[in-house]
């Protein structure tokens, strides 16, 4: 028997999901960190920092180091860039 994902709370703002949308749109382009996410997307950081939390919490981005800097990535199975 298949289990489903129960979400809580109220749903997401289309404000909200589109925002999310548009940075996980960025990041298939290429690695980025906050900051320069921030930069591109003309977001704060804080801002940046929720959808970027979302998005891994649903499995669609993840962490990486490169160069010593986290960036942030598609969460696509392949190795970090």
């Amino acid at each position: 028997m298949e289990q489903q994902t129960v979400r809580r709370g109220r749903p997401r703002p289309a404000e909200t999901i589109e925002r999310d949308e548009r940075i996980h749109t960025l990041l298939a382009g290429g690695a980025r960190s906050r900051g320069q996410i921030a930069q591109e997307t003309d977001l704060s950081t804080d801002l940046v920092h929720l959808a970027l939390r979302r998005l891994q919490r649903d499995g669609r981005v993840r962490q990486c180091l490169q160069d010593g800097v986290i960036v942030w990535s598609v969460a696509d199975g392949t190795p970090c860039p």
